[in-house]
């Protein structure tokens, strides 16, 4: 399994995962060129190399390239009811023909890859995080969290590698520049996890078979990557966890690198 974030953080999210058989995309946050183009440069496919498109959820750093993508090459969009809906009040002409319904606690198979879905406590209409499975190869996905319950953790625990947030340093959040309200969302349960939540839940999460973790949706305003590693670093250090596993950041403004599960 190959695995590619295109786009991480609150400007845009877009994940490809491809077997050389399937090519399957999760949210498409940016444009429709620039999904196109970072196919090309980093995988070697178009648009229309995509088998399907799974969306998290509807707030627009997840599905701003949607309308126009599936316009032009009619990719078969899965999400849950809930955020289709709200997908269509937003793109109105968006194609329902494309629609495939998922729900929570739902398990899928498109071709070789298998999925099951899980809901996530952020604040929109019905978010899901997926673990998503080749062979025997697992990939958690879970970004846009809220909070990491016990069923994410049982769900996601010993994949072979994790998709993360780390969105927020509860410091910068503190003394930034974003109204109090907004804070307060980003910090509560139905918000973001912060990277002291983020390393938390990874001690519980990592196991003999997870080999990479990738820290996702960092803030622009209220994270930096220096600050999330020296997070889990610490915190594992202060557990008594050794730090076995390789751990990346997704760039906030480029595409990152690609790995192999």
């Amino acid at each position: 399994m190959r695995v590619c974030t295109l786009a991480s953080g609150s400007s845009g999210n877009c994940i490809y995962l491809g077997t050389g058989q399937t090519n399957i995309l999760i949210d498409a946050g940016i444009s429709c060129k620039r999904i196109n183009d970072r196919l090309q440069e980093q995988i070697g496919i178009t648009g229309q190399d995509i088998d399907a498109i799974f969306i998290t959820h509807e707030h627009t750093d997840h599905i701003q390239g949607l309308d126009v993508f599936t316009r032009k090459f009619k990719t078969p969009v899965y999400t849950t009811q809930g955020t289709w809906q709200s997908i269509r009040d937003k793109f109105k002409n968006i194609d329902s023909d494309l629609y495939c319904n998922i729900s929570n606690n739902q398990s899928l198979h498109i071709d070789d890859f298998s999925f099951d879905i899980f809901g996530t406590s952020h604040d929109a209409s019905d978010s899901i995080g997926l673990l998503v499975s080749n062979k025997e190869k697992r990939l958690g996905v879970a970004t846009d969290l809220g909070m990491l319950t016990s069923d994410i953790i049982e769900t996601l625990k010993n994949s072979d590698a994790l998709i993360l947030e780390a969105n927020y340093d509860p410091g910068m959040l503190l003394r930034g520049k974003y109204p109090s309200f907004l804070k307060r969302r980003i910090a509560g349960p139905k918000g973001h996890l912060s990277n002291e939540e983020a390393a938390k839940g990874l001690l519980e999460l990592i196991g003999e078979r997870t080999k990479t973790v990738i820290l996702a949706h960092l803030s622009q305003e209220n994270n930096l990557p220096s600050l999330a590693r020296k997070t889990i670093e610490q915190i594992f250090k202060e557990n008594q966890v050794n730090h076995s596993f390789n751990l990346e950041i997704a760039p906030r403004s480029q595409p990152g690198a690609c790995i192999n599960i």
